[in-house]
């Protein structure tokens, strides 16, 4: 009896052990028999809004003659995981009457309660008055985590834009506040 209730107690110390582990899951859907797990965290799929405020830079060349705007837009975006995502965005220039329509990539690095990121976007530059170009914007920033589904944060990005016979440069720095559904 003795020799019994030893092998069961540690038939089930080590049964407790193995579910504790992550591994296969040999049961039926929703069955919750086996090991399961993944080891390396989940894909969030999480998506997001974030709304800017700043200004743009254009004409470096002189410097008593440097022409700034007010700025304002919006992305939509989505995160596959938590350090890449695809982002869509729409940003007004005021001193131009110029809007920018773009499509692009976001890389981030959380650091707690720090997140860097870098972006990639490919946009279409359109004014008011004149011709509408293509251009690309590599950009980079930092924002703060206020909560699981808030941020701050502060942008910078260069915007090549590309003409006929030209490429004209626009700086952009804007603060933001993004909201995660």
């Amino acid at each position: 009896m003795k020799r019994m209730l030893f092998t069961l107690a540690i038939a089930l110390l080590l049964t407790g052990g193995a579910n504790a582990q992550t591994g296969r899951t040999d049961g039926t859907e929703e069955s919750e028999f086996g090991k399961g797990g993944y080891p390396f965290g989940e894909s969030r799929h999480r998506f997001y809004l974030n709304t800017a405020f700043g200004s743009g830079f254009f004409d470096k060349t002189d410097l008593n003659n440097t022409r700034t705007g007010f700025l304002y837009g919006a992305e939509l975006g989505v995160e596959m995981d938590e350090w890449i995502g695809i982002q869509a965005g729409y940003t007004y220039l005021s001193d131009r009457e110029m809007s920018i329509i773009s499509l692009g990539s976001r890389f981030a690095y959380v650091f707690d309660p720090f997140v860097y990121h870098v972006s990639l976007n490919a946009g279409l530059y359109a004014p008011k008055q004149g011709d509408r170009n293509f251009g690309l914007a590599p950009g980079a920033g930092i924002d703060i985590i206020l909560h699981e589904r808030v941020r701050i944060g502060l942008d910078y990005k260069h915007d090549f834009v590309f003409s006929d016979n030209r490429t004209t440069n626009i700086d952009r720095v804007y603060a933001g506040l993004k909201f995660f559904f």
